[in-house]
């Protein structure tokens, strides 16, 4: 057993695992690093050998896995107690497929947690939580149904917009004119997501749902003028939009594992 998370300044203790995360990138790969530094057995998945190179120099069991060349998991990877799957539906043929195809290759004891979006809510007004209306033919909503059929224990994450010091959509917004001005935004910072699968996995807490989302929500008129401030950009310009759109409501992961987030907006 060891010392592996504090969670509301509360210590907790797990044992250390086997963990697989499929596709470690832009949120995979500090995720990894994250694992590591914990104390897990960590393998981790890319489509470059380059990046699989760069995941075995940080002490990383890195392997090849993509939806062409290499769809089949090395055997060593097959056992982990925990599968992480978070790679994005831009890059496969058939995202759901892909899904299962991969969960079948794990042991019947692996659990998974599985990286979804907020995106699969219906863009109707007001608050959205995890029982609000979704779009049931998109593809990240078409892989969670195969997580839930699955004979496995899984929880799904469901991350809003997903922002961090690197990477903030003002830069692409800077100095335009914009649409809808008044709705809120929905984003939350890449450390808080590693630290909500951190706590998911530090809880046991298997075959839930959650939106992982800051609860605060500015406009987007707001927001990204004040980012184009710090980042001294070019104020983007919005039009006035109608109601404020949705708004995502984090509130069970917080009520259900003290979750706090250590970034704001």
């Amino acid at each position: 057993m060891r010392l592996s998370n504090w969670v509301n300044n509360v210590p907790t203790f797990v044992a250390t695992m086997d963990i697989a995360v499929i596709g470690c990138g832009w949120l995979g790969f500090p995720l990894a690093l994250r694992l590591k530094d914990l104390g897990h057995q960590v393998f981790g998945s890319s489509t470059r050998e380059t990046q699989v190179e760069l995941l075995e120099n940080k002490g990383i069991s890195g392997f090849l896995y993509d939806d062409f060349k290499h769809l089949n998991l090395p055997e060593r990877v097959k056992k982990a107690a925990v599968a992480i799957i978070n790679f994005p539906p831009s890059r496969s043929r058939d995202y759901a497929g892909q899904v299962k195809h991969l969960i079948a290759q794990f042991s019947g004891d692996t659990k998974v947690i599985f990286t979804s979006s907020t995106g699969v809510y219906q863009d109707l007004e007001g608050t959205c939580d995890e029982s609000s209306p979704v779009l049931d033919t998109h593809p990240v909503y078409l892989a969670e149904e195969v997580v839930r059929k699955a004979a496995c224990n899984a929880t799904i994450l469901r991350l809003a917009g997903l922002i961090s010091e690197d990477r903030n959509p003002v830069k692409y917004l800077s100095g335009k004119m914009n649409t809808d001005g008044q709705k809120v935004v929905n984003l939350v910072h890449r450390e808080d997501v590693i630290t909500a699968i951190v706590a998911v996995l530090d809880s046991g807490t298997w075959n839930e749902m959650f939106n992982v989302c800051y609860p605060e929500h500015p406009t987007r008129s707001a927001y990204y003028s004040k980012q184009a401030e710090l980042a001294q950009l070019q104020v983007p310009t919005f039009s006035i939009s109608i109601g404020k759109g949705k708004e995502i409501d984090p509130s069970k992961l917080v009520r259900t594992l003290g979750f706090a987030y250590s970034h704001s907006l």
